[in-house]
């Protein structure tokens, strides 16, 4: 079961962290908590309540926007253990990431990736494109909890 209230944030860049949070939450359309975490194995840990998240009560995201490039595990193999899990595999799992390689995009759908959005190097097309998640998802989430 996922909390679609709880979005978690892989990313290793605390810039590009700083500029998703803040564009996500830019004119208010998205409220929901934004865990943030900097690597591959802290996005496994979190969702699977282990290692640092062992003692905590989290709930399990209902989105996870990650990045590919990662310490530890990189995002592929964040995708792989989350989408081959009966568990977590209905996540949204949306890739943001700065590759806009056809072998990455081809890796990411065949794992399952729910979408796969390039960074774009223009903080105004980033930030655009980041507000436009937002807005989605927060219509998503309302959507569903209102079906209840």
């Amino acid at each position: 079961m996922t909390n679609l209230d709880i979005l978690l944030l892989v990313e290793d860049e605390i810039d590009h962290a700083n500029l998703i949070i803040e564009a996500l939450r830019e004119e208010g359309h998205l409220t929901n908590d934004i865990i943030w975490v900097k690597d591959g194995q802290q996005a496994i840990d979190y969702t699977y309540q282990q290692g640092e998240f062992a003692d905590q009560d989290v709930a399990t995201p209902g989105l996870i926007l990650l990045d590919l490039k990662l310490p530890e595990l990189n995002g592929f193999e964040v995708l792989k253990i989350l989408k081959n899990d009966p568990e977590y595999h209905e996540i949204p799992i949306v890739v943001l990431t700065t590759s806009n390689n056809s072998e990455d995009v081809k890796t990411a759908l065949k794992l399952n990736a729910n979408d796969y959005i390039v960074k774009p190097v223009a903080w105004e097309d980033f930030e655009r494109k980041i507000r436009e998640l937002g807005k989605y998802w927060a219509f998503t989430s309302n959507a569903s909890l209102a079906k209840g």
